[in-house]
């Protein structure tokens, strides 16, 4: 996948902004502040519909501005030119994919695969389950349309659960019965996305390895298990009968607390837990190379590179180990790094990439 032309209007502090790029390597330089990431946002936002930094469209407004417009023109590998375009005047969302009007998530979401590497994505590795949990989810989500479909309808019955729990929790024991119930569609979706991780974990943890192995000069290696409460050799059985077993607390608490979005994932370096033993250095490697699997994970699955997005790359690795990535990213990736370091620029290569300096919101082509 490749992006052509962008245009923004009243989009964070651009009130007008067009760029063509033409190569796959493309950085947007300049100090801190200036309009840098706020371009590469717009690029998560058109194929993602949502940006990296906030749930909240109405922050993405210019200051004092009453819409913003977002257009772009990709081009997958069989050189067909897709077009998106995102409106927002505060209370109405348009979204156009090829001149028709998504009202749905689902009818886009993968259509334009992007993995983007955040500083604030260290959380992966460093903070609670769910940020693992969520990196899985949207991964399979993007290339697995029934994982999609099945997660959406897990988490709508942990809603509809938990809110029965809540009024039996307060003493209202009028739909006690609708537990039981919920509990039989939780251990039936929930097992399907244990299935599903399962199978995704033995093929994207071979990239992952490979990959950790590559840009640590061979110092560190990698694994990635499944952690749960469940009997992994009988998941719905487990599932079901734990669902049973934490009913009274689970009522007590007024929320579920078994299930496959209870689940993590283990992360390994060296045979140690990352998490207990990691340092700051193997957690930033650990991070880099887990978003270097995921577009590789993609490629074998979609045949389509996603674009890849690396936002202040050298907060997250030294220049050493960020040419070990440049030597990875593959020519047909369409790569967006955003730098205040300047000496990135004597690493590009000058014909394969684009460079762009941002002062203050203006982007000039250097």
């Amino acid at each position: 996948m490749k992006l052509r032309k962008i245009e923004l209007a009243n989009f964070r502090n651009y009130e007008k902004l067009e760029l063509e790029f033409s190569k796959n390597i493309i950085c947007f330089t300049g100090l801190n502040g200036q309009g840098k990431t706020n371009i590469v946002e717009a690029i998560s936002v058109l194929g993602l519909l949502n940006s990296f930094r906030t749930s909240n469209y109405s922050d993405l407004l210019k200051f004092n501005a009453d819409y913003f417009f977002l257009k772009a023109f990709f081009q997958n590998s069989s050189k067909r030119d897709l077009e998106v375009k995102i409106s927002y005047d505060k209370e109405i969302k348009k979204i156009m994919f090829q001149n028709k009007r998504i009202l749905r998530f689902s009818e886009m979401w993968g259509k334009i695969p992007i993995v983007y590497l955040m500083p604030d994505e260290s959380v992966i590795t460093t903070g609670p389950p769910n940020a693992r949990r969520e990196f899985g989810d949207k991964l399979l989500s993007m290339v697995d349309a029934e994982y999609f479909s099945v997660l959406n309808d897990y988490n709508t019955i942990i809603k509809q659960k938990n809110k029965v729990l809540f009024t039996l929790k307060a003493g209202e024991t009028l739909n006690a019965e609708m537990v039981g119930i919920y509990n039989s569609k939780i251990a039936d979706l929930g097992t399907k996305l244990y299935n599903k991780r399962i199978a995704f974990l033995e093929i994207f943890t071979v990239y992952f390895k490979s990959i950790l192995l590559k840009i640590s000069d061979g110092l560190y290696e990698g694994e990635i298990g499944y952690e749960t409460l469940m009997d992994e050799k009988n998941y719905y059985k487990s599932l079901s009968e734990n669902l049973k077993k934490y009913q009274k607390d689970e009522i007590r608490r007024g929320t579920t607390l078994v299930g496959a979005h209870k689940d993590d994932l283990d992360f390994m370096i060296n045979s140690r837990s990352l998490r207990k033993f990691g340092s700051k250095g193997q957690h930033k490697l650990f991070l880099v190379a887990l978003k270097l699997a995921e577009i590789e994970y993609i490629k074998s699955i979609t045949d389509e590179y996603p674009i890849f997005i690396l936002d202040d790359l050298y907060s997250e690795i030294d220049e050493k180990k960020s040419l070990q990535v440049a030597k990875i990213l593959d020519n047909d990736i369409q790569t967006f790094i955003t730098t205040s370091n300047s000496r990135i620029i004597d690493q590009l290569d000058k014909n394969s990439s684009q460079l762009f300096r941002i002062d203050n919101g203006v982007c000039i082509a250097v």
